[in-house]
């Protein structure tokens, strides 16, 4: 497995995929609906040092979510994959489940290189996707079918972390069927048990759960790919809950990330959390 694979999974498969602190809310909501914010940031460590950050943004309102999202790499991790994502969200809450209404994605890497991708939701059937520049999919297409109850990479990451679909006492108790306008593929979380934990930096302690995420490739991967899945590593995760603003919504809180690869331990930890505008104190 690639460095750059196990730090994508890490990024993109886990609930990390996030934003920069600036304003949510997908804008015209009437300000009289009960509303709640998450805003959160996680920093990427190997071995100590510093790879990257991720930040989120999450405001649901009523029945309407909308999240927005940054992702940079910095330090030696620059010298092979420099990379900035920039994304937002946004759909509609169901009963245990999201909707998603619109993706955007902006990718820019070493040299200059730039991509582009949104994904438009209707009842219809599969997203529409448009890619500047486009991308050929051809012989790694996903069928229709499997697009089909999808969510796109970040409404994905703010599903789990609404917890809107998990079971009551079990945060780690969703599947999330992500489709990124190339790849399908599912992250399952698992419980395996009721814990106590401290971060070093403070900035929680208290009890937790310790989650395993699995990450299973499905389609719009070329046949090595999918070939070696089954050497792909666990990832385990330290989440807890805490209560928002609305009555009977509890955010589910990734406070530690990490997995043990071929390349030592690569972890993200959580360094900034705020819940409607302030700092959760346990």
């Amino acid at each position: 497995m690639k460095f750059r694979h196990a730090l994508m999974v890490l990024f993109l498969s886990g609930p990390l995929t996030g934003a920069a602190l600036a304003a949510g809310g997908a804008g015209g909501e009437a300000t009289s609906v009960p509303g709640s914010t998450l805003q959160m940031a996680m920093t990427l460590y190997a071995g100590g040092v510093t790879l990257g950050k991720v930040d989120l943004n999450t405001t649901i309102r009523g029945d309407q979510y909308h999240s927005v999202s940054n992702l940079s790499t910095s330090g030696i991790v620059n010298a092979f994959w420099q990379s900035e994502i920039q994304a937002t969200s946004n759909g509609t809450v169901a009963p245990k489940n999201f909707h998603p209404g619109l993706y955007d994605s902006f990718y820019t890497g070493k040299s200059d290189k730039k991509q582009e991708v949104s994904l438009t939701y209707d009842a219809s059937g599969p997203a529409r996707l448009y890619a500047d520049p486009p991308y050929s999919t051809t012989g790694y297409e996903v069928p229709p079918a499997q697009q089909k109850g999808t969510f796109d990479p970040l409404s994905a990451i703010t599903f789990f972390v609404s917890g809107v679909g998990a079971e009551a006492g079990n945060p780690c108790s969703v599947l999330l069927p992500v489709f990124d306008g190339r790849r399908r593929y599912d992250v399952e979380f698992v419980k395996v048990k009721d814990t106590t934990v401290s971060l070093d930096n403070g900035l929680y302690k208290g009890p937790a759960v310790l989650c395993q995420m699995k990450y299973k490739q499905i389609s719009g991967y070329k046949p090595r790919v999918l070939k070696d899945a089954s050497k792909f590593p666990l990832i385990n995760a330290w989440i807890t809950t805490m209560p928002s603003a609305v009555t009977g919504r509890d955010y589910v809180v990734p406070l530690r990330v990490w997995s043990n690869t071929e390349y030592g331990v690569i972890a993200a930890v959580a360094t900034t959390l705020k819940i409607d505008g302030v700092t959760p104190k346990r």
